[in-house]
């Protein structure tokens, strides 16, 4: 097997390294952080370490006629045998035929105790369009074997996989969702359609939606929120640094001012980074809202008295890293003193699924209720934010899908990520 090794700042930029070199179809093999340069390991920098290779290099060959049968045992010990067997299912393969080969290669592992006989190898060799057709046949029925564990059913019990089903789940797969989730919106749409239905990919492809979009728990009407106890509604914006939160303050603060008529007012606490009090100053002076600067708990809590005659305050923080502990605390400690109505996460789109998470586990200490994802214009893949933003389990309130303020931000529903999910042509 042919293998390229890059060296990157970035997993994006390795990622574009590869697709430069080895074209769309190319398959990543291993991915790791390295440490290069400097002097005894003192002012070394951490690097991406990627090893890739075409799709074609990593083919498996064809099973044994006469392979040795395995046992039954439980769907557990059939995840667990996936897991053993190396593939990582937040990987990023470049295309659909590298996606195929990623699945063929979970389905086997699924399959490796169910006591399911393998097709026997071709005897003569067949042309290259009828290789490819095997292939795919081969990989359909794997697939169909995994339904029906999923299902707790035999072969004979449930029909074959439909070809509209079979591209669908195919898809489901290219954008990231994992091998449960796709399995189980799979099933739940198979138990639900009738048999003329499911030839339908339209219909099936409808129902899918609908049932992704139940996964994603959203904020009912962000935009006409009213406060409760007769404050301002006031609502902060934490989250790691980078995603966009000056920016998001500014795009609610226009949509609640020219939109709703409301009267908005600012508040940053971000005095760390350069030039953040005059980017969001700069915003509150086009929206034509008021904008200030508090530097302590006391200052902050001063100010939004003075604001008690408005309708809505957003208040800005200063980004911090989930791995900074004491950072994190501190916010926790300046938003307990005001008691804001809602704690919005910023999450940007294009993180991966390990860290969105990550983000979301640290900054719950701080009393979020809702999430706000930024740069979906940006996102490669959809189908992880679907099981993230279950996952961490608070209600969905807007996405962003650009730079424009006030346009690039829209109240969020569930069945806009499911769309984008399926559609997985990028944010129109």
């Amino acid at each position: 097997m042919k293998v390229r090794t890059y060296l990157a700042h970035s997993m994006d930029e390795a990622v574009q390294a590869v697709r430069r070199d080895l074209g769309s179809d190319a398959v990543i093999l291993e991915t790791r952080a390295t440490r290069r340069g400097g002097f005894l390991g003192i002012f070394s920098r951490t690097l991406v370490e990627l090893r890739a290779t075409t799709a074609d290099q990593v083919r498996p060959k064809k099973a044994p006629t006469s392979p040795e049968p395995p046992v039954i045992t439980t769907s557990v010990h059939a995840r667990k045998a996936y897991l053993e067997s190396g593939i990582d299912p937040s990987s990023t393969p470049l295309g659909h035929e590298a996606r195929r080969e990623q699945t063929r290669s979970m389905a086997r592992s699924m399959l490796k105790e169910i006591d399911v006989p393998q097709q026997p190898a071709q005897v003569t060799a067949p042309s290259q369009e009828g290789a490819f057709r095997d292939e795919l046949d081969e990989i359909r029925g794997l697939v169909e074997r995994v339904l029906h564990v999923q299902q707790h059913r035999t072969p004979d019990e449930t029909p074959p996989v439909a070809e509209e089903v079979f591209d669908l789940y195919m898809d489901l797969l290219a954008q990231e969702c994992s091998e449960e989730l796709a399995a189980d919106a799979l099933n739940a749409v198979t138990s639900t359609l009738a048999p003329e239905e499911l030839v339908d990919r339209q219909r099936v492809r409808h129902a899918l939606v609908d049932h992704l979009a139940t996964f994603i728990p959203v904020a009912d009407g962000s935009l006409l929120s009213t406060s409760p106890d007769g404050r301002p509604l006031t609502m902060a914006m934490v989250g790691p640094t980078g995603v966009g939160k000056t920016t998001t303050v500014a795009k609610i603060a226009a949509a609640y001012r020219l939109r709703q008529g409301k009267k908005v007012g600012l508040i940053t606490l971000d005095t760390y980074r350069i030039a953040a009090v005059e980017q969001l100053r700069v915003y509150a002076e086009i929206i034509g809202v008021p904008m200030h600067v508090a530097r302590s708990r006391d200052e902050l809590a001063d100010t939004i008295e003075r604001m008690s005659d408005l309708d809505v305050i957003l208040i800005d923080t200063a980004g911090r890293s989930q791995k900074d502990t004491d950072r994190i605390a501190e916010l926790r400690s300046w938003l307990e003193q005001i008691d804001p109505h809602e704690v919005h996460l910023v999450l940007a789109s294009t993180a991966s699924r390990s860290v969105l998470l990550s983000e979301a586990e640290e900054f719950s200490q701080v009393g979020i209720d809702r999430v706000i994802l930024t740069k979906l214009d940006e996102a490669v893949n959809f189908g992880m934010l679907v099981e993230v933003t279950h996952r961490i389990g608070r209600k969905l309130s807007f996405l962003t899908t650009g730079q424009e303020v006030p346009d690039h931000i829209e109240t969020a529903r569930p069945s806009r990520l499911a769309e984008l999910v399926l559609n997985a042509g990028g944010v129109s």
